[in-house]
């Protein structure tokens, strides 16, 4: 019998296709660890069925109501089933607030990098925001900026559309890159992770200077604000760098800005800027944060000077991976998180499966 050794789709997907009844809620299958994979022979593989299959199978997954496909993809990246009504993780608290309960109507405003930026002066001035060169919903309009070079063109939809220029480009990278921002200018972003307050968000193209030195891609402070009942904050800063190669290097620091709790692939390094800075970022940030029960606040700082980045809701739409030494769970205790009473939070299920 010809061995097998290229997965293809694990058959828990087959069981949970049939997690979803009728009355809008998920219940977990009862699942081994043990269940056997559905591997396609080399043979097949040769001739491309495995692509074939893999498609099909993606594409199958696409098709199912949002809740179901939360469970799916939360399956094959953790190898268990999440907690949606009762969460006790960070990422399955990110869950329930993409799933079940959230305040829609602010993440979508303030999701928005462009609406953000009037928020972001109203709370803490102006000074802390990226200088804006352009901003337009007609990507042709950008043939009439006069530089181009030490930009950053990015859409105000969502995220990873981002197109750093750092040269003068020429007629031909001119074009491309307005072509780029026509293509994610029709990018629905809400369904590229299934999260809802996306989709409402008008799309612009936003250009703004470029903070960097232009050797490296500029350090991203990341501040995850979890507002406690009393008024105070609880955090974890994630500082990222390496932003746009293949493999980052982040450190966490959690309750404190001077000892690391975890590392990931990074040599002992301490945040490049001063702790007095470091601090200040803090500060501004439970300003921002203090609506919400968790938010995280992103900032950089380039020569000895703030600037804010984003806000945002729901961090990896609920797969973050790289919480490791008990991150996620310590993240998800310091999240003391609104929720629905019990009997309305079908109804946020219902509501959810409609997307």
């Amino acid at each position: 019998m010809e061995q097998w050794d290229a997965p293809v789709i694990d058959n828990t997907a087959v069981a949970l296709l049939h997690a979803y009844p009728s009355d809008g809620h998920i219940a977990a299958p009862e699942i081994s660890p043990a269940v056997p994979k559905t591997r396609a022979p080399p043979s097949l593989r040769r001739h491309g069925i495995d692509h074939f299959l893999l498609k099909s199978a993606n594409q199958l997954v696409k098709n199912l109501p949002w809740p179901l496909q939360e469970r799916i993809h939360f399956f094959f990246t953790f190898g268990r089933l999440p907690q949606v009504h009762d969460p006790i993780s960070f990422n399955e608290k990110v869950l329930y607030r993409k799933c079940i309960h959230g305040d829609y109507p602010s993440y979508t405003r303030l999701a928005d990098k462009y609406a953000a930026r009037a928020h972001v002066a109203s709370r803490i001035g102006e000074n802390y925001l990226i200088p804006l060169v352009f901003d337009t919903s007609d990507p042709a309009a950008l043939h009439s900026l006069p530089r181009w070079q030490h930009t950053v063109f990015k859409a105000s939809h969502g995220a990873g559309m981002v197109e750093i220029v750092r040269n003068e480009p020429d007629t031909r990278q001119r074009r491309d890159i307005v072509d780029r921002c026509m293509q994610w200018l029709q990018t629905d972003y809400s369904r590229t992770a299934r999260e809802i307050h996306y989709r409402d968000i008008p799309r612009r193209i936003l250009v703004e200077e470029y903070i960097g030195d232009g050797i490296q891609a500029p350090v991203d402070y990341k501040f995850h604000m979890f507002r406690q009942p009393d008024g105070r904050f609880k955090y974890v800063l994630q500082v990222i760098y390496n932003r746009f190669n293949t493999r980052l290097a982040m450190t966490f620091f959690v309750n404190n800005l001077r000892d690391a709790f975890h590392r990931i692939r990074d040599d002992g390094r301490q945040p490049p800027c001063s702790p007095d800075l470091l601090q200040h970022a803090l500060e501004l940030s439970k300003v921002l944060a203090n609506d919400f029960d968790y938010t995280r606040v992103d900032w950089y700082i380039q020569k000895g000077r703030i600037y804010f980045g984003e806000l945002t809701f729901t961090p990896g739409a609920g797969l973050v991976t790289g919480l490791d030494r008990g991150l996620d769970h310590l993240m998800g205790n310091m999240w003391i998180q609104r929720q629905l009473p019990a009997k309305c939070r079908l109804a946020g299920m219902r509501r959810a499966a409609m997307n």
